[in-house]
């Protein structure tokens, strides 16, 4: 990825970037995908590379600290080196934007999708994925924050589907200032008694919780968790979104443990 870090990307309209790739610049046009709480999410071609790439740009009306966040999920995503979690290249400080690698679709337009015709074996393939991208992320002593099935984007090869990881906006960082220790609830697939407790006490059960809810998706392609005839992914359930905090996986090493269980 050395040759695109080289790249000094410059907004030149809304819906233009320019790319300094020394004497001429070349502009691209940008095509919107996507929308969340901080950033507009554009999709162009590059030509030089023949591949499509993603500029993900602050919205105009972020307070400071705001936007220090949305550079940070930036400086923080480029820190990680993992397959299971997205690639970004350069950040522009000038217009507050980040280039990132392009990815098909998200898991939850995937398995939407593709539900009835994929196998019990790619799905628990695809959630394995998922489950050690998160151990990895755990492993650098990082909370996500906001894991939902729109958070995991999908990349199709001609022989592989890929998960990887994104939007690290709500990432909890130790130490960090910057985390954010309001009461407001958030997270797509976060825990409900967090309304109560308190966003600032995301701890490791919420992560879990969380991700249960996911790989519950994964393998069914539903969000209700009532009325599992699985008896394995019925007890997997149960306990990673038991009432009963203290019964909850600790750790993803304990639920990894046993969703490896789960047989079709």
């Amino acid at each position: 990825m050395s040759g695109r870090e080289v790249y000094k990307w410059r907004h030149i309209a809304e819906n233009s970037i320019k790319i300094d790739k020394g004497n001429p610049s070349v502009s691209y046009h940008l095509k919107i995908i996507g929308e969340g709480s901080y950033a507009f999410v554009y999709k162009f071609e590059d030509d030089f590379y023949n591949h499509p790439f993603v500029l993900k740009r602050a919205k105009t009306d972020l307070n400071e600290k705001e936007i220090l966040r949305f550079k940070r999920e930036f400086e923080q995503m480029k820190q990680l080196s993992s397959p299971y979690v997205v690639e970004v290249y350069s950040y522009n400080d000038v217009n507050h934007e980040y280039v990132m690698e392009y990815m098909d679709c998200t898991i939850e337009k995937f398995i939407s999708k593709n539900n009835e015709v994929l196998t019990f074996k790619i799905k628990k393939n695809l959630a394995v994925q998922v489950l050690r991208g998160f151990k990895y992320i755990h492993s650098k002593e990082l909370l996500h924050r906001d894991i939902s099935p729109k958070n995991i984007l999908i990349k199709k090869y001609d022989d592989v589907t890929i998960a990887k990881i994104s939007d690290f906006g709500l990432v909890k960082i130790p130490e960090s200032q910057l985390t954010s220790n309001n009461t407001e609830y958030k997270g797509y697939f976060n825990d409900p008694e967090l309304r109560l407790d308190g966003f600032s006490s995301y701890s490791i059960i919420h992560e879990t919780y969380a991700l249960t809810r996911l790989i519950f998706f994964i393998m069914t392609g539903r969000t209700n968790t009532e009325k599992i005839t699985h008896e394995s992914l019925k007890q997997f359930v149960a306990k990673g979104l038991n009432p009963d905090k203290s019964k909850r996986y600790k750790s993803i090493d304990e639920l990894i443990e046993t969703f490896n269980k789960i047989k079709e």
